[in-house]
């Protein structure tokens, strides 16, 4: 009788673990190829799995170069990906085909947890089309040593930045010193240049996304200014046109400023330079801006297993989830939550100035940037400040080739959107 009994328990056992793994799913997730994020992101599914019994993933690297064909492949052959990891450049190109989060939360108190720039990207007309798991900013990175040299301090609160004057003033000091090969390393890129553009309160493209520069003025004073740099041999030519970074210029110890982004300092901190340095505000014409960027996940309305997917999405938007993934990443990634406590350690004091430019920065840039129709345009846009900042097409053409670029653009984009 005792082993009848038993046998009838290990059978029982048997029914309930093969039952349990009949009503498995295996998500399927897209993640973009990082060697400092991906395999913590990876622990953090693992650890949704032991939580959430019968929920498993099967995760895959993509480089960022192959996304877009890799995803309209999938798209196109009915076997979206359930979760996949996008930038803040790209989301909006996939908003149409994007899990609307707002049908399984509360849309408006979901969009409420994100700092309004953040809210820009994942909003599209009513739908929340993403989890915004990191946040990325511009910003400004100095050499201490070379600024004590040539007696120069750089802003020190948010309410003293320096103008655009001030700051093509300060360069021109610094290069005087023999030890000063470079005023500021400027990254050669279509947002790091626009940051200027937002400074100036110009954008790319209208609202309606119909017109290209609409603040023309705004425009011209962005391209004008970096101009002046150049010709003042403020930038070096191995940013402008070069396209050399502006880390291994900064690194040199020879480099004043280096204009770049927060990333910057895991390098800068983790391997260290001989010379020290801080980071500051971003300098202003008639506002402050900067570029904020990063990382988001979002689900397709005809994924496989949409429904499990947005209970992952959602689990990620908590904010102790994001919380403690910045954590483990060490501090070197930004929160794109309001009110966020984030230990970020060791870089604590680098991000301050940075995470003050982020909090003033209108949430019109981040749709601004998000715009499919800028990203469609980046190859063409770049060559054109290329040729006006090294003086090679003066002002006039150069607005009215950048107004070709985008009446072609919005000729391919505006039937795809019917």
């Amino acid at each position: 009788m005792k082993l009848s009994k038993a046998r009838i328990i290990c059978f029982s056992a048997s029914l309930l673990l093969f039952g349990s793994a009949l009503n498995a799913k295996t998500l399927t997730v897209l993640l973009l190829a990082n060697a400092s994020t991906q395999d913590v992101i990876q622990n953090f599914f693992r650890e949704y799995s032991r939580d959430h019994p019968g929920i498993d993933f099967n995760v895959s690297i993509v480089q960022f170069s192959a996304l877009t064909a890799k995803i309209n492949t999938l798209v196109t052959a009915g076997e979206p990906p359930d979760i996949l990891e996008v930038t803040t450049t790209y989301i909006q190109t996939f908003a149409e085909q994007a899990l609307d989060l707002a049908k399984y939360t509360n849309g408006a108190g979901l969009l409420n947890r994100y700092l309004p720039s953040y809210q820009a990207f994942i909003r599209s007309g009513d739908k929340v089309i993403g989890i915004p798991i990191e946040a990325t900013v511009n910003g400004l990175f100095y050499n201490k040593a070379l600024f004590k040299e040539a007696g120069v301090s750089v802003p020190s609160d948010p309410d003293h930045v320096w103008t655009w004057s001030e700051f093509k003033d300060t360069l021109a000091r610094l290069v005087k010193l023999p030890s000063c090969r470079i005023g500021v390393a400027f990254d050669c890129s279509v947002q790091r240049w626009s940051n200027l553009l937002y400074q100036a309160n110009g954008r790319w493209i209208s609202p309606d996304g119909k017109t290209v520069l609409p603040n023309r003025e705004a425009a011209r004073q962005a391209l004008t200014y970096l101009r002046s740099l150049i010709e003042a041999k403020l930038v070096p030519t191995s940013s402008w046109p070069g396209k050399t970074d502006g880390g291994p210029l900064f690194e040199t110890g020879v480099t004043a400023l280096m204009w770049a982004g927060n990333w910057e300092l895991k390098t800068l901190v983790g391997s260290g330079t001989y010379f020290p340095f801080g980071t500051t505000y971003f300098p202003k014409d008639v506002i402050r801006a900067a570029c904020p960027g990063g990382e988001l996940f979002i689900g397709f309305t005809k994924s496989r297993n949409q429904e499990d997917a947005a209970k992952v999405l959602l689990w990620w938007a908590d904010p102790s989830t994001i919380k403690r993934y910045l954590e483990s990443l060490g501090g070197s990634l930004l929160s794109p939550m309001k009110d966020l406590p984030i230990d970020y350690g060791k870089y604590t004091d680098y991000l301050k100035p940075m995470l003050s430019d982020l909090s003033v920065t209108p949430p019109w840039v981040a749709e601004d940037l998000a715009k499919p129709e800028l990203n469609l345009m980046q190859n063409d846009l770049l060559d054109q400040l290329i040729l006006y900042s090294t003086g090679r097409s003066p002002l006039d053409r150069t607005i009215s080739e950048i107004e070709k670029i985008g009446s072609e653009v919005e000729k391919q984009i505006r039937p795809a959107a019917k």
